[in-house]
């Protein structure tokens, strides 16, 4: 009796989410990551960007030639079924998500496939202005905290 493929288990996708408002180093954070040879073990890397602040990305400095950039332009774009295509377009073994400060994380996993697993989740602050926007805007600033493993 022949396998159904519906019946196979899905292989899990590990994220790693970086939140945090503009200029709080995300970007530089990712491009320093995805230029390490510790991290860019050959495996074929989504990397979503939700936000365009200063930093751009610098794909020749990445390890590797794995490693494809998607960009979400409003978080209204954000759905299940765009996830999973860029998943499969790139064969992508795993998604470093850029997420931007001022949406709602919620929103984001709602739309994440039911096999992409957050390994983790960083929060980047920038020290200048991370009091102005607790005090201004604090569902969001805790938010980003509160499931923030670093």
């Amino acid at each position: 009796m022949q396998d159904d493929i519906f019946d196979m288990p899905q292989i899990e996708v590990p994220v790693y989410l970086f939140t945090g408002f503009l200029d709080a180093g995300k970007t530089k954070f990712i491009q320093e990551t995805l230029e390490d040879e510790r991290f860019g073990g050959g495996e074929r890397t989504l990397l979503i960007m939700c936000e365009d602040g200063d930093e751009e990305y610098n794909p020749d400095l990445f390890v590797g030639e794995d490693t494809f950039i998607r960009t979400v332009e409003k978080q209204e774009y954000l759905c299940e079924a765009l996830l999973s295509k860029w998943e499969r377009e790139c064969n992508a073994e795993r998604v470093l998500i850029e997420y931007n400060g001022m949406w709602m994380l919620d929103e984001l996993y709602a739309a994440l496939p039911d096999e992409w697993l957050v390994y983790q989740e960083m929060m980047f602050a920038q020290a200048g202005t991370f009091a102005s926007y607790n005090r201004n805007m604090r569902q969001l600033t805790f938010e980003k905290l509160q499931n923030s493993n670093m």
